[in-house]
C-alpha cells in the first residue's frame, strides 16, 4: 500500500516540514492502518533526527494521506530494546 506522510518537526525552535511517499505492507495495513503508518513515520523521523545531528527535536504534527492525524500515536512509539542475555 502506498501512503503519503507529512511531518512537521520543531528543531531547536525552527519548524521543518517534510513530505514523502512510503510503501506499507498490505498485511500490516489491514491489521491496523494507523499503527502501520505510524511505525514508518517514526522510522523516518529517526532518520531525520540523525540528519539534523541529534539536535533537540519535537514532533509537531504527523499526517498520512492528508486526512489521518497520527501525531499522538507516533509520539507514543518507542523502540524495542534487545534482550540482555550476556552472562556478565
Amino acid at each position: 500500500m502506498k501512503v503519503h506522510i507529512a511531518i512537521h518537526l520543531n528543531v531547536e525552535d525552527s519548524i521543518s516540514a517534510s513530505r514523502a511517499t512510503f510503501y506499507v505492507k498490505d498485511s500490516d495495513f489491514k491489521k491496523d492502518a494507523d499503527f502501520a503508518v505510524g511505525i514508518i513515520a517514526y522510522e523516518w523521523i529517526q532518520s531525520r533526527r540523525r540528519e539534523f545531528g541529534f539536535r533537540r527535536m519535537e514532533i509537531e504534527k504527523v499526517i498520512w494521506d492528508e486526512q489521518h492525524d497520527i501525531t499522538d500515536l507516533v509520539k507514543q512509539i518507542r523502540p524495542i530494546e534487545p534482550p540482555d542475555d550476556l552472562p556478565f
